[in-house]
Formats: C-alpha cells, sequence, structure tokens
C-alpha cells in the first residue's frame, strides 16, 4: 500500500468533533507531512520526527496558541491553525483547492517520466542532453521566467509584511510556498506553526536542508529575517536559473561537467562531503564575480532570466551575504525588482518560454516579438500582452510599490490592436492621463 492509499484510510478528529478524512500528500519535509481532505478548501499538518513516523509527544495545543498570539497582519495568506487535532498531534488549516507547492517548478520524477513520452519541440532539437531538454521543457511548460518572477514577488511580500511585524518565518522551501495551479494569482505560506518572534539565543531552530542559512546550519546563530532572506533568495535562483546557487565547480563530478547550456571544461578531485559544505554556505556563490573557484556549471543565462537588479540583489545575499548576513537584501526589495522583472517579460507565443523586452526576437525560438502594448508612467513600466482585448492595470502602475495592494487592479483598459487604441473597458474609470501607451512586436 502506497503513503497516499494508506492515508486515504486514515480519519482524525478535531478539537471541535468535525472529522477529516485525509486524501493525498501535498508536501512532505524534516518537520511535518501535509494532507488534503475531503473539504477541497482544508487541509492537515501533522509533524514528523527524524524517523519520518508522526511526533506523538508534539504538543500542538500550545504551538497553536503560541502563533494565535502574535501580530500576525491582517489579511495576509498564511495557512494558519484553524483547530488542532484531538487524539494525535497536527492541526486543521486552510488552503485553498487550486493551490500546488512551489516544488511543482522542479522536474520530479514522474514528471520527467510523463514528458519524456511528448514530442520534442524544434527549438529544443539542438540541446544534446535529453535530462536539460526535459527540463526545459519543463521549464516553458509551467509558465518559464514571467510565471516565476510573478509568484516570487508575491511570496517575497508576504515574507516582508511578516519581516515588518517582527516576525520571523524560519523554514522557507519550495514546500512552504504555495501558488495558484493556473494564473499564480494568490500565493500562500504553510507550516505556519513554525512562525515567532527574533531571538537572540534558545529555542528551536527549523529549516529545509539546501536552503538554511550558513549560520543556522553550523548552529552558530537563530532564525531572523535575514535567514528568511537567504533561504528565499536560494529558492528564487534555483527556480528561474534551474541551479543551485553553491553547487557549481567545486561540487559537481567530472563526469556532470559537460551538462548543460553554459557548460566548461574544468577538472577537480572531490571529497565526499563537498556538496554538503555548498548547502552549509562553506562554498562561493557560483556566479560571484570576485571568486571563481566554484563558478556555475551549467544554468539557464542569467542575462535571459534576470533583470540587472536582479543580479545585483543575488550578488548582495548571496555573495558579499554569505559572510556578512547583515548585508543581505531585505525581501521588501526584492518584491519589488521581482514584480518590476515579470512586468518587462514578454510570453514567446510559439515556444511559452518568456524573455525580456529589449530583445526584439526570442532569444530561445527565434520568433519575432509577438504585438503588446508598453503602459508606463513616471514610476512603472508593464507589458500587456494578452489573448483577450481586456487588460487590467494594476496598482503597483500609479501609486508607490505597496507589498499589500501592488496586485489590485485600479484600471481595466480595452485594446484596439489593429486601430492601435486604448480606451477605458465599458462601465469602469476614465483612464488616468499620466499613463502612456505604446504598440511594440508585429504590429508595429
Amino acid at each position: 500500500m502506497s503513503e497516499n492509499d494508506f492515508s486515504r484510510c486514515r480519519e482524525v478528529v478535531d478539537q471541535f468533533g468535525n472529522r477529516h478524512q485525509l486524501a493525498t500528500e501535498l508536501a512532505r519535509g524534516g518537520q511535518g507531512v501535509v494532507y488534503r481532505t475531503g473539504d477541497p478548501d482544508l487541509a492537515i499538518k501533522q509533524p514528523l520526527g527524524a524517523d519520518g513516523a508522526v511526533r506523538l509527544n508534539m504538543d500542538m495545543r500550545s504551538r497553536f496558541q503560541n502563533v494565535l498570539c502574535l501580530p500576525i497582519p491582517s489579511r495576509i495568506p498564511i495557512a494558519l491553525p484553524l483547530a488542532v487535532l484531538r487524539d494525535e498531534p497536527g492541526y486543521v488549516m486552510r488552503l485553498l483547492a487550486d493551490m500546488e507547492p512551489f516544488s511543482e517548478f522542479e522536474l520530479s520524477g514522474q514528471m520527467q517520466t510523463e514528458m519524456a513520452k511528448l514530442q520534442v519541440p524544434k527549438w529544443l532539437a539542438g540541446v544534446p542532453d535529453k535530462r536539460a531538454m526535459l527540463r526545459l521543457m519543463h521549464y516553458a511548460g509551467s509558465g518559464s521566467t514571467k510565471r516565476r518572477l510573478l509568484t516570487l514577488a508575491k511570496c517575497a511580500g508576504v515574507l516582508a509584511r511578516l519581516h515588518a511585524a517582527g516576525i520571523v518565518y524560519g523554514d522557507v522551501s519550495p514546500r512552504n510556498c504555495f501558488m495558484s495551479r493556473v494564473d499564480s494569482r494568490e500565493v500562500w505560506l504553510i507550516d505556519a506553526d513554525n512562525l515567532r518572534f527574533e531571538r537572540h539565543g534558545g529555542g528551536e531552530t527549523v529549516y529545509t536542508p539546501r536552503y538554511g542559512a550558513p549560520e543556522v546550519v553550523q548552529a552558530v546563530d537563530q532564525s531572523r529575517p535575514r535567514t528568511d532572506a537567504w533561504a528565499f533568495t536560494v529558492m528564487a535562483f534555483e527556480a528561474l536559473t534551474l541551479l543551485h546557487p553553491f553547487v557549481g565547480g567545486k561540487v559537481l563530478a567530472v563526469d556532470e561537467l559537460n551538462d548543460g547550456w553554459d557548460a566548461k571544461n574544468i577538472t577537480t578531485s572531490l571529497p565526499e562531503n563537498l556538496e554538503e559544505q555548498a548547502y552549509a554556505g562553506l562554498m562561493p556563490y557560483v556566479d560571484d564575480p570576485d571568486d571563481s573557484s566554484n563558478c556555475a556549471i551549467g544554468g539557464l543565462p542569467r542575462d535571459l532570466v534576470l533583470s540587472s537588479q536582479l543580479v545585483s540583489l543575488f550578488q548582495e545575499t548571496l555573495g558579499i551575504g554569505r559572510t556578512q548576513p547583515w548585508r543581505r537584501t531585505s525581501l521588501a526589495y526584492w518584491a519589488l525588482e521581482l514584480a518590476r522583472a515579470h512586468d518587462r517579460s514578454v510570453v514567446c507565443p510559439k515556444c511559452s518560454m518568456s524573455y525580456f523586452l529589449q530583445h526584439n526576437t526570442c532569444p530561445y525560438c527565434g520568433k519575432s516579438k509577438p504585438s503588446l502594448v508598453l503602459a508606463k508612467t513616471s514610476r512603472w513600466e508593464i507589458v500587456m500582452q494578452f489573448s483577450a482585448t481586456d487588460f487590467a492595470l494594476p496598482h503597483r502602475l500609479l501609486n508607490p510599490f505597496s507589498l499589500d495592494l501592488t496586485g489590485d487592479a485600479n484600471y481595466l483598459v480595452s485594446i484596439d490592436l489593429k486601430h492601435k487604441t486604448v480606451s477605458h473597458a465599458r462601465g469602469t474609470s476614465p483612464i488616468p492621463t499620466e499613463i502612456t501607451f505604446e504598440f511594440l512586436g508585429e504590429g508595429e
């Protein structure tokens, strides 16, 4: 019987007597496992021990009360506990039905098997390595760079709002961050029982392997906003570039050096524990301009997936910030620059990869830039690319960037590509005069 088959046979009861039938497993980490239930908008979190079994001695009621006493910002998308389980450790939380973890951006074994059955698109015909080809197919099929930039921007915004309230999240990882399955309008954090105030000592420190900050992994400091910033930045770099930011030439074995688009011939003799050292922050950042000893092997070209501002933020957090934690960039700045990069991204209608506005043709397949409209104000620019004729203008186009309101739509405009005109949609407010529109692409 599989893990999921076993979970479907289980029923748990919460403190109010409500019965919940466990369904599919959503996410599993070192601290716990999350299950869907018979109610599509509810999930169950249960704590796990080092052996992978449920921690029967965990006092979830105490943790529940501690979390609810925190000054958590209103309307923040975090799956907070609704009720603890009655007869075993765990709690019930709200989680929207159409959500999936950020780990779906990764090519899992099951996905790889399914994708291997698909026809290889022409733009990937020249990629010699089969796994690299499948990873690029999955990258395009899961929303390419543009969707990743948007979900990461929203995730950074949620974390920044917690930090502004003096709260540390503690365990940022692709399995604890969830996004809407189709359009990424919603981004939520789960595992809320790890929320706490920043401490100078004592208490339990939680992190996910591969994403823990060096000072936490090396047990020389506690979880803080800057350790959240580290974990988020590692997750963001991996999602955007398809490369862990510390697994470079010092770490990869000789027979793996030719895997990727920008592979280089490097020969090195590796001790067995080198990968663990990389995850602990004991290796240089793979794109560190001042230290090439662990230079990147493979990964997507940075100029295609990162804006110049994002390149600087990655260097500040993962390069300088590796040994000087106080230099790591605040999550509020990450939210700002990720959103800015998303708004200047174009999706290729031929290969589904995305690229930045300055390219006249798709760098991946060579197709000309599609017809689009660039909306501009003195503070912001946003690419309007659409299948329908109406487009919602976000709050950030006309107002100072807001972590809470940036995704709200203030105006709805109608686009006429044939006549190259933009007008407010029927029944909506007139377009402010400070917005200008420029038609670009094939319709020029």
